[in-house]
């Protein structure tokens, strides 16, 4: 095991998280992160993904997308695909996801873009749908095609979306 770094912890029982091992973890200021302890008793901190937390939900919502809209999709935390359906899983299932172009894009269409890093074949048309509750995003349902999609069956999958996270408060 690397080299551990000492800290105190203040009166109220806080410690704070070394600037290094936010960085390498992508802990920003209001990210969540979940404590453990191991079976050696030592603390074990990890960030902490709101949508690993109801995995087999989101995992439901992307096989109705797969198996009833016949649309490939991806299911993303904030950082990296976690389910993939009706595509490589080589080339897509935990590969990281170029933040930038999907921040704040729901619904967003793309044209011919890639949206996963390293993304090998990029489809004529990606769609990108957030999923939130209380306004805090907690992972995204991206849909790669080759047709660009009717617009009830965009409705539908908003609609999918927005039921999943009012039933579990995404």
């Amino acid at each position: 095991m690397g080299c551990g770094m000492v800290r105190r912890v203040d009166e109220l029982g806080r410690v704070v998280i070394p600037k290094e091992m936010r960085r390498i973890l992508n802990i920003k200021s209001g990210s969540s992160v979940e404590m453990s302890i191991n079976d050696n008793n030592q603390v074990v901190l990890e960030k902490f993904f709101e949508i690993n937390n109801i995995y087999s939900s989101a995992e439901n919502l992307a096989n109705i997308v797969y198996e009833e809209l016949q649309l490939s999709c991806l299911v993303c935390d904030d950082e990296k695909v976690i389910i993939c359906k009706g595509l490589n899983k080589k080339e897509y299932l935990n590969k990281a996801i170029l933040n930038q172009k999907i921040k704040n894009k729901s619904c967003e269409e793309f044209l011919n873009t890639p949206i996963i890093n390293g993304q090998i074949s990029v489809p004529e048309f990606t769609y990108i749908f957030t999923l939130s509750s209380e306004g805090v995003d907690s992972g995204f349902l991206i849909v790669l095609c080759e047709n660009k999609l009717e617009e009830n069956i965009k409705n539908n999958i908003v609609l999918l979306t927005k039921f999943l996270c009012s039933l579990l408060k995404f």
